[in-house]
């Protein structure tokens, strides 16, 4: 900060202007200041610019866990349950221990084509699960009728 001596002081009151030496040293300073509160608001701004990306980065990961958590309680997903410890090694060999049997079906062959196929289960298809599979024709009703009934 400049110096203002009693001398400056008087000569302002009676001139009503400083000398030029304190009057370039009194524009510095003003130049300074204005120059360092224009690199504090910078600053300010900058700061206020990054606490306004970090904030709306963090919104941005709390809706994608929301979605993520909605989309874990949803009923038709089936529920994991944690996996069942192994219990200790007994010393017993892989091969020695019985492994559980798991019947599962055979898949059906496709024989081929049967032109005398019939509907066994009563659903009207023949030959279901295969490339042949169609529509039972309907049996036909016999018209002829037993000897009994043509003696009457």
């Amino acid at each position: 900060m400049a110096n203002i001596s009693v001398w400056e002081k008087l000569r302002k009151k009676l001139t009503g202007s400083y000398s030029e030496k304190l009057t370039y040293q009194l524009a510095q300073e003003k130049a300074e200041q204005l120059a360092a509160a224009k690199m504090a608001e910078k600053a300010r701004l900058e700061a206020a610019a990054k606490k306004k990306a970090a904030e709306e980065a963090a919104k941005k990961v709390s809706k994608v866990e929301k979605v993520k958590a909605a989309a874990k309680k949803t009923p038709s997903q089936p529920v994991k349950k944690p996996a069942a410890k192994k219990p200790a090694s007994t010393g017993k060999t892989a091969s020695a221990t019985p492994k559980k049997a798991t019947a599962k079906p055979a898949p059906k062959k496709a024989t081929g084509y049967n032109a005398k196929a019939v509907d066994g289960d009563g659903d009207g298809l023949v030959q279901d699960g295969t490339p042949w599979e169609r529509p039972a024709t309907p049996k036909k009703k016999s018209t002829s009728t037993s000897a009994s009934k043509k003696k009457k």
